[in-house]
């Protein structure tokens, strides 16, 4: 039986919640996951007596796989799945040292189809990654906010920034940042605010802790 799967930390010790519909295969439960990514994990494999054994994680960078390279390291914080490129300067964790943090076995699916690549992309730095770095220093400077909101704008990749970026935030940080955090909230595209405002309704999905960090609810 296979089941999406979330994952948060509570005080730093990561926490696995597990959605009740099941699947007979991880190829039909994976084609559940790419409908909304940013809601869940990963894909669980669960034995008779419905105990975890196997996480079977996404093999696109990315919450959005805007990227479209190959993953092949998990953020350490905030435990997105990253290619080698978008992971430079972040703390990142190999699968097989998140498969000794989560106690659990953990695996990359095969590929779904040929990544593609464009010419753009591949002489661009990931927009994603610079902005996950820059967060907690420029999110009280108006001006980088409004640069950040453009890229959002512009760029899915940079949606994945966000999302880290605030992901990776302490709870002492968020707080100390919150009313630029709230004021970031109301400055976004508002695709996007619509977005996380919505994903609030699940609190532990990335998009959801992201929305609920920035201020937004179900009624922004």
């Amino acid at each position: 039986m296979f089941r999406l799967i979330q994952l948060h930390t509570e005080s730093g010790v990561p926490r696995i919640g597990v959605e009740p519909d099941g699947y007979v295969s991880a190829r039909a439960a994976l084609a559940h996951y790419r409908t909304a990514p940013a809601t869940y994990f990963a894909v669980g494999r669960f034995d008779n007596e419905g105990t975890l054994t196997e996480v079977i994680l996404d093999p696109i960078c990315g919450l959005d796989g805007a990227c479209q390279r190959p993953a092949s390291v998990i953020h350490s914080t905030t435990y997105e799945r990253l290619c080698e490129r978008c992971a430079s300067g972040l703390d990142v964790l190999t699968v097989p040292q998140l498969a000794r943090r989560l106690g659990i076995a953990c695996r990359l699916a095969p590929p779904v189809a040929r990544f593609r690549q464009t010419g753009i992309a591949g002489l661009r730095a990931p927009s994603g990654n610079r902005i996950a770095r820059e967060f907690p220093d420029h999110i009280h400077d108006p001006a980088w906010r409004r640069e950040l909101c453009d890229d959002l704008a512009r760029s899915t990749t940079a949606l994945n920034g966000l999302l880290i970026g605030v992901g990776a935030l302490s709870h002492r940080q968020v707080l100390d940042l919150f009313p630029a955090l709230c004021a970031l909230g109301d400055e976004l595209p508002a695709g996007i605010r619509s977005d996380l405002a919505r994903a609030t309704a699940r609190p532990l999905s990335p998009a959801g802790v992201t929305g609920l960090r920035l201020g937004l609810n179900q009624l922004s």
